[in-house]
């Protein structure tokens, strides 16, 4: 009887295991796109403190073949849930991965202004 349970334990194990490693490497493969990785390292992250509950707009700033700022506007996760702007600045690994290097929460009345 306990032979049957530990079998049927490994079994999900392994499922579980196995599910989770697929589902990181179609967030790898997604991440390509610069507009899904700033949105996903945006929106999630169990440590992220500038996380945001949605991400309203992007505006892109700068690129090279490396190096990217977005400007990203969404609502905040935290309550009371206003609306914030934060600068990211993204790198571009060589397999060819967008990761935030840096994010900067910028005021809303510089939101415009040309040297962000």
């Amino acid at each position: 009887m306990h032979k049957k349970l530990y079998k049927y334990l490994l079994i999900l194990l392994i499922l579980f295991i196995a599910a989770l490693y697929i589902h990181h490497k179609i967030i790898i493969d997604k991440c390509s796109d610069i507009t899904y990785a700033a949105e996903h390292y945006a929106t999630s992250g169990l440590f992220n403190s500038n996380k945001l509950y949605e991400v309203d707009s992007y505006n892109l700033k700068f690129s090279d073949n490396h190096t990217s700022i977005i400007i990203v506007t969404g609502i905040s996760n935290k309550v009371p849930h206003e609306i914030v702007t934060y600068k990211l600045t993204m790198i571009k690994n060589s397999s060819g991965i967008w990761s935030v290097k840096d994010s900067t929460k910028i005021p809303t009345e510089n939101i415009n202004s040309e040297d962000n």
